[in-house]
């Protein structure tokens, strides 16, 4: 660990992080660290003049002055962290507010923060500056740019967490960000842009544009393009959420992050070329150093702002920037030192920050390196070193074992898994994605001159930024067993990984503390936490007015039973089922079961079965001719999937520690409603029952409780059609549950239509805890044959 003398930026760095942390757990003002601020910083200062006069060996100054540090980070953190409301929440307003940023495109419309002016609410106005998410969600919306002062009209809402698990909670981060609520405006007429201002850096917004259009014209596959443009200018929203799993499972995400890599190719290989032609301009020595590191540093900074400085850029930015002037200067620079004014860069201009993702995974993987990658290198045999292609293959493979163990908590903790695979595959995936992005610059730099040269260049991009996404496919398929899926991982896992870069230091004092840690930390990590048993998992997703549960049986396998709708052009799938398949780690569906062919519940399956294996589709029989049932009978026609229609006496073989029994629809039932044909499930596992109704109205209900009496009591049951009062007869509720003695959980899936007051009451009359979908987001209930409980899966970030 370097020492404050040769390292005081990265010590200021760590007091920094402490104190945004401290501050982050402690809500104490703002004003209260100041002062503490102040009265440690003057202490530093008294210290370093005793100190001086005193001439003592150990000064005493640098603990107050890290204190003082400590201090600065967790007020700085403070004032940005959001207050309360100073207003009601879901209520309607009217805000006149200026856009902090480009506003993003999303799947509903457009998102972007905006610093408030105004607000009008009711019959008061409130000159309050606080920063609001904004959720444009109509369509035809003028064209809006970062730094305009719009007139919005929309309602008030608190920050909303997740819906389903899968997805991170980022209503810790919004406040960490000074975002107190946000404002929805579903009515184009109540947006009215009041003047024309622009940001600084939404000017760079058109040079992005002619570098897109570049990009298109030079690069007709879209897939490569993507690639290329998340490589050149850190715009990944080509990029499907599908595709960047695949990448980041592959261990090649970390390619696409304008880093590094970036800098070396776009401000290094500059700084090389200038050298030659600025010596041919007869400049000195000094002049020649000096013009090459202005002006390579004006370009990077250039670059920076143009792919929207991410953190790892940034961190790049300025760390490539302190070697060139150690170099300038002749000075042996300090890479810890270089990487700690980085961090402070960072956290000064932004605390939050420190929580990010992309901040956390890119100061890990340099520490690492710098920490790790050496002392390992040195233990090898020197002759390795001595063949280019051995060198290459060496410290490639050691980069990217001292970067995976340095990040691996970080990614397990945001994205539930850790992958190896990368080891080898980084071999061909570095220079695959160098040739790409390479080949992108030069195609955007010689399109103005030589169209020709362009597209020969956009051509080579192009064939890069394809082998890399097949070599992402490739591998992933053939490594898969080298990809940990640990969605929720237990703490000493998340320790464990960096303390191993301990055990290959030449330094035999800290090989053995590392062991000695390592060896505690697992002893104490397996001691703690017992042995998995087998255990059942039902989760019912929240996808508006619509059915989704999942099955998962003790053994692993999974059944589906529906699949959502679609909404507007949205499949709900999307952002309700997806997201959880892939944090944990689900690939494949044993079996989708579809109660019945409304796009409320089968909506979702032409999406599920392009985007993952499926064993086989059960369905109710029902003959449908709309344009989903045809779409959907064609996929599983192409596909050659098994398709299986149930009715009553049925028995659906999953897991054997499961009875899955089909209660519904009866042999006979040809021309009632859809509805009336809707599968019913009955499971048991241990003892305890649970019912599954689809969307089964008054007769089938009838005909349920006149078929099966008592065999229909539950401990969980899915109510029928989203709670409409079409269904829940009184004779099944009390069927269902015989005694309010019998605690039972019934779980109404719905959206925007909401449950009927009747049959709320009736069920919680029965003695049922209810839970509505609608209200409270997802609920994931986990049993072991004797008890049933929920899973907490809520994280704040």
């Amino acid at each position: 660990m370097p020492s404050l003398r040769t390292a005081p930026l990265f010590w200021t760095a760590l007091g920094l992080v402490l104190g945004i942390l401290v501050a982050d757990a402690r809500p104490i003002p703002a004003g209260w660290w100041l002062l503490g601020a102040a009265c440690t910083g003057t202490l530093a200062l008294v210290a370093l003049v005793v100190d001086q006069k005193r001439r003592r060996a150990i000064p005493s100054w640098p603990i107050p002055l890290l204190l003082c540090v400590l201090f600065v980070g967790a007020a700085r953190h403070r004032l940005q962290m959001a207050p309360p409301p100073p207003f009601p929440l879901d209520t309607t307003a009217v805000v006149r507010a200026e856009v902090q940023k480009t506003p993003e495109a999303t799947a509903y419309g457009l998102r972007f923060p905006a610093r408030t002016r105004l607000l009008l609410i009711g019959h008061d106005t409130l000159a309050d500056r606080v920063l609001l998410d904004v959720r444009l969600v109509a369509d035809s919306l003028p064209a809006l740019a970062c730094g305009q002062r719009v007139l919005l009209g929309g309602r008030l809402e608190p920050l909303r967490v997740p819906r389903n698990p899968g997805l991170p909670d980022r209503t810790a981060q919004w406040r960490r960000q000074g975002v107190v609520a946000r404002l929805v405006v579903d009515d184009p007429r109540l947006v009215q842009v009041l003047d024309a201002r622009r940001c600084f850096t939404d000017r760079l917004v058109s040079l992005r544009d002619s570098i897109t259009s570049v990009l298109q014209r030079y690069m007709p596959r879209p897939e490569a393009r993507h690639v290329v443009q998340a490589l050149l200018l850190g715009d990944r929203s080509g990029l499907s959420p599908d595709v960047r799993n695949r990448l980041g499972r592959a261990g090649l995400a970390h390619l696409l992050a304008i880093s590094g890599l970036h800098v070396l190719l776009v401000g290094l290989v500059l700084y090389g070329l200038l050298r030659p032609l600025l010596l041919r301009l007869g400049l000195s020595w000094w002049s020649m150093e000096w013009t090459r590191t202005v002006l390579t540093l004006l370009v990077l900074s250039g670059y920076v702002l143009l792919a929207g400085a991410p953190a790892s850029a940034v961190r790049a930015l300025v760390m490539t920037a302190l070697f060139l002037g150690a170099t300038l200067f002749q000075t042996p620079p300090h890479p810890l030192n270089a990487l700690g004014a980085a961090a402070v860069v960072l956290l000064l201009a932004d605390p939050a920050q420190l929580f990010e993702p992309g901040f956390q995974l890119s100061f890990a993987a340099v520490i690492g390196l710098l920490l790790g990658w050496l002392p390992l290198q040195q233990r090898l045999p020197a002759v390795i070193f001595r063949r280019p292609a051995l060198r290459y293959l060496t410290g490639t493979l050691l980069v990217t074992l001292t970067a995976t163990l340095a990040t691996a908590p970080f990614v397990l903790y945001h994205f539930g898994y850790v992958s190896l695979a990368g080891l080898p595959l980084n071999l061909l995936g570095i220079p695959l994605a160098a040739g790409a992005l390479a080949g992108g610059l030069l195609s955007v730099l010689s399109a103005p001159f030589s169209p020709a040269l362009a597209e020969l260049f956009g051509q080579a991009a192009t064939l890069c930024a394809y082998l890399l996404l097949q070599l992402g496919e490739l591998g992933l398929r053939l490594l898969r067993p080298l990809v940990l899926h640990v969605p929720e991982p237990p703490w000493w896992m998340l320790i464990a990984p960096p303390v191993l870069l301990g055990l290959w230091s030449r330094s035999p004092g800290i090989r053995r503390r590392s062991g000695l840690v390592l060896l505690g930390v697992l002893s104490l990590g397996l001691w703690t936490t017992p042995p998995a048993a087998p255990h059942l998992d039902v989760l019912f997703f929240d996808v508006g007015h619509g059915d989704a549960v999942l099955i998962r049986a003790p053994g692993g396998r999974h059944l589906l039973i529906d699949t959502g709708g679609r909404y507007g052009g949205r499949v709900a799938a999307e952002w309700s089922l997806l997201p959880f398949f892939r944090r944990y780690g689900i690939d494949r569906l044993n079996a989708v079961l579809i109660t019945h062919p409304d796009a409320d519940h089968a909506g979702g399956l032409p999406l599920l079965l392009r985007r993952l294996e499926v064993g086989r589709v059960l369905d109710s029989g029902t003959v449908d001719s709309s344009a989903l049932s045809l779409e959907i009978a064609h996929l599983i026609d192409s596909l050659r999937l098994p398709r299986q229609s149930l009715q009553a006496g049925d028995t659906v073989r999953l897991d054997p520690a499961l009875v899955l029994q089909v209660l519904a629809p009866a042999p006979n039932a040809r021309d009632v409603p859809d509805n009336e044909r809707s599968v019913v499930l009955r499971m048991v596992f241990g003892r305890t029952r649970w019912l599954f109704l689809g969307d089964a109205e008054r007769e089938l209900e009838r005909q349920l409780t006149q078929a099966y009496g008592d065999l229909l009591a539950s401990d969980v049951v899915k109510v029928a059609h989203h709670g409409s009062r079409t269904s829940s007869t009184p004779e099944l509720v009390q069927q269902v549950i015989p005694t309010r003695a019998h605690p039972v959980r019934a779980v109404i899936s719905s959206g925007w239509r909401g449950v009927s007051d009747s049959v709320r009451v009736r069920w919680e009359r029965q003695g049922a805890r209810l839970w509505i979908t609608a209200d409270s987001g997802a609920l994931w209930l986990r049993s072991d044959g004797w008890r049933i409980w929920p899973v907490a899966w809520r994280r704040a970030q």
